[in-house]
């Protein structure tokens, strides 16, 4: 990731270096709007908050940024399901303590 700053006019340039599936892209961020690809919602972010974002979690590559980004208002539509499969998940881990708990006391009550 390499950051150049240029001043026009009032609003500075902030154009940083990544990579990309045809070689390296300078982009600035300071006017980028990411698009979330769940909900295709524009999302804008801090110039270098996005940079370290898109360095850190999407190893420096702007396109699969661009193809697999999906903001917190995207992620919010699978909690219900998840909430929902977790629970299910300790209805059946209580009933195998309780199928097991049985089997126990009837082996203790046949002796």
């Amino acid at each position: 990731m390499e950051n150049t700053t240029s001043k026009k006019s009032r609003k500075a340039i902030h154009n940083y270096t990544f990579d990309s599936n045809s070689g390296p892209v300078e982009i600035d961020l300071n006017n980028y709007v990411a698009v979330c690809s769940r909900t295709n919602e524009p999302k804008s972010f801090y110039h270098a908050y996005l940079a370290n974002l898109i360095q850190t979690k999407y190893d420096n590559n702007i396109s699969t940024f661009e193809a697999t980004y999906i903001s917190r208002a995207g992620l919010s539509e699978t909690v219900a399901a998840r909430k929902a499969q977790a629970l299910e998940d300790q209805i059946t881990r209580l009933y195998d303590k309780l199928a097991s708990l049985k089997q126990k006391r009837d082996q203790l009550a046949s002796k």
